[in-house]
């Protein structure tokens, strides 16, 4: 039998061409995939909205749909989020992936976490792998108390706080030498008191304690009420550093000061967060008191720590803020521990001179944490 070859060509040209450009799709319908049943956005995400990826299962040769739409559970439409009543997903011919948007709304009023659900229907060109998932909302007010150190015992709880002693100068050339003497750390009355002294010439002794291995926190709200010292080259903190310090080393393990007062300024203080971004960078705003100074009486200093932003506060004003976006190499994800101390002198402060008068005392009330 004789066969024309070239009547043959052109059909076998065209049939592979159809299997070439069909390559990598395929003609059975895909599975959407909502790959969980509960997707998480923190109350105060930058971006104020859920984005939740969608995907198929495979790529396809036709257009792909579902509709989706919302509906509240502990979360209500126009106070927590905004409601989306008719929504649709489209799939060109080949595209995988598609994000579903849903805006949430920060309620300073809402106190736990709270629930919506996102629901799929009417899917074209595909099956649903499951018909709904739940949004979880986590709250970031932070409003349950989760550990407090009154100082209402006769002697510091030296299952909750270390003492830290020696004087290395500490990274930046200070002079004290740190001890744990009751003239340098005590509790006196329901307060706190660390104490700089002074007993003779250029001897400095002081006290600094911390929390680390004992308590530890990622993402809280932290209230520290306190009286500050003052005077040329006092240095008083309330700081926090990584719980990893010993492993990754400082500024890797990130630090964040809640409150540093330099002596010489009695009426400022200052917030900080120090990190390692191919070396160490640092972002740093201040507080002023608009009369009197902080070695006056007592003011609270709070910080709070959500996965998205770090917020600092002197009695509830608030004078600096960082998003998660600003700190590249972000470290502030792991559990921080808690020092309190005072320092004599250093590069930052300067150091003593005559008008400096002994003992300084910074006296702490107490410290709050929540959660």
């Amino acid at each position: 039998m004789k066969i024309n070859l070239i009547l043959l060509c052109p059909l076998f040209l065209q049939l592979f061409l159809n299997a070439s450009c069909n390559k990598g799709q395929s003609s059975s319908a895909p599975d959407i995939m909502i790959n969980s049943s509960v997707f998480e956005v923190v109350e105060d995400t930058p971006e104020a909205a859920a984005s939740i990826l969608i995907t198929l299962s495979d790529t396809h040769d036709k257009l792909v749909t579902v509709d989706y739409s919302t509906a509240d559970s502990t979360a209500v439409n126009g106070r927590d989020y905004i409601a989306v009543t008719s929504g649709k997903l489209t799939f060109k011919p080949g595209e995988t992936a598609k994000p579903v948007t849903v805006n949430i709304l920060q309620n300073s009023e809402q106190k736990q976490d709270i629930f919506f659900k996102l629901i799929f229907s009417n899917p074209k060109n595909s099956n649903l792998s499951r018909p709904a998932m739940t949004i979880k909302i986590i709250n970031v007010d932070y409003a349950n108390l989760v550990w407090s150190d009154e100082f209402d015992a006769g002697q510091l709880n030296t299952s909750v706080w270390n003492y830290e002693q020696g004087a290395t100068g500490w990274g930046n050339n200070e002079l004290q030498n740190y001890t744990n003497s009751t003239d340098n750390v005590r509790i006196d009355s329901g307060y706190l008191h660390i104490t700089a002294l002074n007993p003779s010439g250029s001897t400095y002794t002081s006290g600094r304690i911390t929390t680390l291995g004992k308590k530890e926190f990622t993402y809280c709200r932290v209230e520290i009420r306190a009286k500050l010292p003052e005077g040329k080259g006092i240095w008083p903190a309330l700081w926090m550093l990584g719980g990893n310090f010993s492993s990754a080393g400082w500024p890797k393990c990130g630090e964040i000061d809640i409150m540093e007062l330099l002596g010489h300024e009695p009426s400022v203080v200052h917030g900080a967060l120090h990190w390692d971004s191919n070396g160490h960078v640092s972002r740093t705003n201040s507080f002023a008191l608009a009369s009197g100074k902080f070695s006056s009486g007592f003011h609270t200093f709070s910080l709070v720590w959500t996965p998205n932003r770090l917020r600092w506060l002197v009695d509830d004003q608030q004078f600096f803020a960082l998003n998660r976006a600003e700190v590249i190499s972000f470290p502030f994800s792991l559990p921080q521990f808690f020092i309190f101390n005072i320092a004599v002198g250093g590069n930052w402060p300067g150091y003593p001179d005559q008008t400096t008068s002994f003992p300084q005392h910074m006296i702490v009330d107490y410290i709050r944490v929540y959660q």
